[in-house]
Protein backbone atom coordinates (compact mmCIF):
# COMPACT_ATOMS: atom_id res chain seq x y z
CA UNK A 1 0.00 0.00 0.00
CA UNK A 2 1.57 3.36 -1.25
CA UNK A 3 1.29 6.44 1.02
CA UNK A 4 -1.46 8.44 -0.47
CA UNK A 5 -3.41 4.91 -0.56
CA UNK A 6 -2.93 5.09 3.54
CA UNK A 7 -3.70 8.43 3.31
CA UNK A 8 -7.33 7.88 1.95
CA UNK A 9 -7.82 5.15 4.21
CA UNK A 10 -7.20 6.87 7.04
CA UNK A 11 -9.14 10.02 5.87
CA UNK A 12 -12.12 7.12 5.08
CA UNK A 13 -11.76 5.24 8.77
CA UNK A 14 -12.01 9.30 10.17
CA UNK A 15 -15.03 10.18 8.21
CA UNK A 16 -16.72 6.91 9.12
CA UNK A 17 -15.69 7.52 12.88
CA UNK A 18 -17.09 11.24 12.81
CA UNK A 19 -20.14 10.35 10.86
CA UNK A 20 -21.08 7.13 13.67
CA UNK A 21 -20.30 10.20 16.16
CA UNK A 22 -22.53 12.27 14.39
CA UNK A 23 -25.61 10.23 14.70
CA UNK A 24 -25.46 10.34 18.19
CA UNK A 25 -25.82 13.97 18.51
CA UNK A 26 -27.64 14.68 15.19
CA UNK A 27 -30.77 15.84 16.90
CA UNK A 28 -28.50 18.91 18.26
CA UNK A 29 -26.55 19.38 15.00
CA UNK A 30 -27.94 17.17 12.05
CA UNK A 31 -26.28 19.37 9.52
CA UNK A 32 -22.97 17.84 11.01
CA UNK A 33 -24.46 14.41 10.17
CA UNK A 34 -26.18 15.49 6.65
CA UNK A 35 -22.42 16.74 5.26
CA UNK A 36 -21.40 13.21 6.23
CA UNK A 37 -23.67 11.79 4.79
CA UNK A 38 -23.87 12.97 1.35
CA UNK A 39 -20.10 13.01 1.40
CA UNK A 40 -20.94 9.12 1.72
CA UNK A 41 -23.41 8.83 -0.49
CA UNK A 42 -21.80 10.38 -3.35
CA UNK A 43 -18.71 9.53 -3.07
CA UNK A 44 -19.74 5.59 -2.54
CA UNK A 45 -17.66 4.71 0.41
CA UNK A 46 -20.07 2.68 1.58
CA UNK A 47 -19.41 -0.14 -0.72
CA UNK A 48 -15.35 0.10 0.72
CA UNK A 49 -16.78 -0.63 4.43
CA UNK A 50 -18.66 -3.53 3.41
CA UNK A 51 -22.12 -2.36 2.79
CA UNK A 52 -23.97 -3.32 -0.90
CA UNK A 53 -25.71 -0.16 -0.35
CA UNK A 54 -26.13 3.40 0.94
CA UNK A 55 -29.28 2.39 2.48
CA UNK A 56 -27.97 -1.28 4.15
CA UNK A 57 -25.41 1.04 5.89
CA UNK A 58 -27.24 3.58 7.21
CA UNK A 59 -30.03 0.72 8.95
CA UNK A 60 -27.06 -1.67 9.90
CA UNK A 61 -23.83 0.75 10.76
CA UNK A 62 -25.38 3.59 11.91
CA UNK A 63 -28.79 2.30 13.17
CA UNK A 64 -30.74 5.36 11.02
CA UNK A 65 -34.04 4.46 10.20
CA UNK A 66 -34.39 4.60 6.29
CA UNK A 67 -36.98 7.44 6.04
CA UNK A 68 -34.58 9.92 8.55
CA UNK A 69 -31.59 9.07 6.62
CA UNK A 70 -33.60 10.11 3.65
CA UNK A 71 -34.42 13.20 4.83
CA UNK A 72 -31.02 14.02 6.20
CA UNK A 73 -29.46 13.49 3.21
CA UNK A 74 -32.06 14.87 1.18
CA UNK A 75 -32.44 18.08 3.29
CA UNK A 76 -28.73 19.01 3.64
CA UNK A 77 -28.21 18.10 -0.25
CA UNK A 78 -31.05 20.90 -0.20
CA UNK A 79 -29.12 23.49 1.73
CA UNK A 80 -26.08 23.34 0.17
CA UNK A 81 -27.85 24.28 -3.05
CA UNK A 82 -30.35 26.61 -2.03
CA UNK A 83 -29.08 28.33 1.34
CA UNK A 84 -25.30 27.18 1.18
CA UNK A 85 -25.12 29.75 4.01
CA UNK A 86 -26.57 27.63 6.43
CA UNK A 87 -23.94 24.24 5.93
CA UNK A 88 -21.25 26.73 6.14
CA UNK A 89 -19.85 26.11 9.62
CA UNK A 90 -19.75 30.04 11.14
CA UNK A 91 -23.46 29.95 10.52
CA UNK A 92 -24.16 29.06 14.07
CA UNK A 93 -22.27 32.45 14.83
CA UNK A 94 -24.34 34.59 13.33
CA UNK A 95 -27.34 34.35 15.22
CA UNK A 96 -30.13 34.26 12.54
CA UNK A 97 -31.70 32.16 12.66
CA UNK A 98 -31.27 31.94 16.56
CA UNK A 99 -31.79 27.55 15.97
CA UNK A 100 -30.63 25.39 13.24
CA UNK A 101 -33.89 24.95 11.37
CA UNK A 102 -35.40 21.38 11.71
CA UNK A 103 -34.28 18.56 9.22
CA UNK A 104 -37.76 17.59 8.36
CA UNK A 105 -39.01 21.19 8.19
CA UNK A 106 -36.32 21.77 5.39
CA UNK A 107 -37.92 19.10 3.65
CA UNK A 108 -40.87 20.13 3.52
CA UNK A 109 -39.17 23.17 2.23
CA UNK A 110 -37.48 21.22 -0.15
CA UNK A 111 -40.87 19.72 -1.47
CA UNK A 112 -42.42 22.81 -1.49
CA UNK A 113 -39.82 23.92 -3.86
CA UNK A 114 -40.50 21.31 -6.20
CA UNK A 115 -44.34 21.58 -6.06
CA UNK A 116 -45.71 23.70 -9.03
CA UNK A 117 -48.42 25.17 -7.07
CA UNK A 118 -46.78 27.60 -5.02
CA UNK A 119 -45.96 30.86 -6.11
CA UNK A 120 -42.99 32.51 -5.35
CA UNK A 121 -44.51 34.28 -2.83
CA UNK A 122 -45.88 31.70 -1.34
CA UNK A 123 -42.59 30.26 -1.26
CA UNK A 124 -40.85 33.13 0.52
CA UNK A 125 -43.31 33.25 3.20
CA UNK A 126 -42.44 29.16 3.69
CA UNK A 127 -38.80 29.77 3.55
CA UNK A 128 -38.95 32.60 6.13
CA UNK A 129 -40.96 29.84 8.64
CA UNK A 130 -38.36 27.38 8.37
CA UNK A 131 -34.86 29.63 8.02
CA UNK A 132 -35.43 32.61 9.75
CA UNK A 133 -37.54 31.22 12.36
CA UNK A 134 -37.07 27.87 13.09
CA UNK A 135 -40.84 26.56 13.12
CA UNK A 136 -41.07 23.21 14.38
CA UNK A 137 -42.13 20.65 11.32
CA UNK A 138 -45.86 19.91 13.07
CA UNK A 139 -46.35 24.40 12.35
CA UNK A 140 -44.27 24.08 8.73
CA UNK A 141 -46.45 21.56 7.38
CA UNK A 142 -49.85 22.91 8.78
CA UNK A 143 -48.97 25.82 6.90
CA UNK A 144 -47.74 23.90 3.50
CA UNK A 145 -51.16 22.36 3.73
CA UNK A 146 -53.16 25.63 3.91
CA UNK A 147 -51.38 26.84 0.73
CA UNK A 148 -52.21 24.13 -0.92
CA UNK A 149 -55.34 23.72 -0.23
CA UNK A 150 -55.89 27.36 -0.92
CA UNK A 151 -54.83 26.59 -4.55
CA UNK A 152 -56.90 23.78 -5.17
CA UNK A 153 -59.67 24.83 -7.52
CA UNK A 154 -63.13 25.82 -6.26
CA UNK A 155 -66.09 23.89 -6.58
CA UNK A 156 -68.25 25.97 -8.17
CA UNK A 157 -72.12 25.86 -7.82
CA UNK A 158 -72.55 25.37 -11.91
CA UNK A 159 -70.13 22.68 -11.38
CA UNK A 160 -71.30 21.06 -8.98
CA UNK A 161 -75.06 21.09 -10.51
CA UNK A 162 -73.61 19.85 -13.44
CA UNK A 163 -71.48 16.92 -11.87
CA UNK A 164 -75.15 16.12 -10.04
CA UNK A 165 -77.25 16.33 -13.09
CA UNK A 166 -74.62 13.91 -14.90
CA UNK A 167 -75.15 11.67 -11.67
CA UNK A 168 -78.87 11.58 -12.03
CA UNK A 169 -78.93 10.86 -15.85
CA UNK A 170 -76.29 8.10 -15.26
CA UNK A 171 -79.08 6.43 -12.69
CA UNK A 172 -81.93 7.26 -14.38
CA UNK A 173 -80.59 5.40 -17.29
CA UNK A 174 -79.63 2.38 -15.89
CA UNK A 175 -83.10 2.12 -13.55
CA UNK A 176 -84.66 2.57 -17.28
CA UNK A 177 -83.32 -0.15 -18.57
CA UNK A 178 -83.31 -2.28 -15.85
CA UNK A 179 -87.58 -1.41 -15.50
CA UNK A 180 -87.90 -2.23 -19.12
CA UNK A 181 -85.81 -5.88 -18.58
CA UNK A 182 -87.50 -6.99 -15.71
CA UNK A 183 -90.80 -6.29 -17.55
CA UNK A 184 -89.86 -8.12 -20.22
CA UNK A 185 -88.87 -11.20 -18.91
CA UNK A 186 -91.65 -10.92 -16.35
CA UNK A 187 -88.97 -10.95 -13.46
CA UNK A 188 -90.98 -8.80 -10.56
CA UNK A 189 -94.25 -8.50 -9.84
CA UNK A 190 -96.48 -5.51 -11.03
CA UNK A 191 -95.94 -3.57 -7.54
CA UNK A 192 -91.78 -3.68 -7.54
CA UNK A 193 -92.09 -2.16 -10.90
CA UNK A 194 -94.60 0.28 -10.32
CA UNK A 195 -91.96 1.54 -7.34
CA UNK A 196 -89.40 1.90 -9.99
CA UNK A 197 -91.31 4.15 -11.78
CA UNK A 198 -92.04 6.32 -9.09
CA UNK A 199 -88.29 6.79 -8.45
CA UNK A 200 -87.62 7.37 -12.00
CA UNK A 201 -90.02 9.97 -12.18
CA UNK A 202 -88.55 11.35 -8.79
CA UNK A 203 -85.34 11.45 -9.88
CA UNK A 204 -86.26 13.09 -13.15
CA UNK A 205 -88.16 15.58 -11.47
CA UNK A 206 -84.80 16.18 -9.52
CA UNK A 207 -82.69 16.95 -12.88
CA UNK A 208 -82.14 21.12 -12.39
Amino acid sequence: MTPSSVTVALQEDLLRQKTAEAVKRHRASWVELGQYLFTIYKDKHYRGWGHLSFEAYCVKELGLKLSTASKLLKSYSFLEKEEPRIVNPRFVQEGSPKAIPNYESVNLLRLAKENKKLTPSDYADLREAVLEDAKEPKEVRAQFKKILSEHEPKDSHQVRQERRNTSLKRVITILSGARREFSGENFLPPYLLKQMDDLIEKLQHQLE
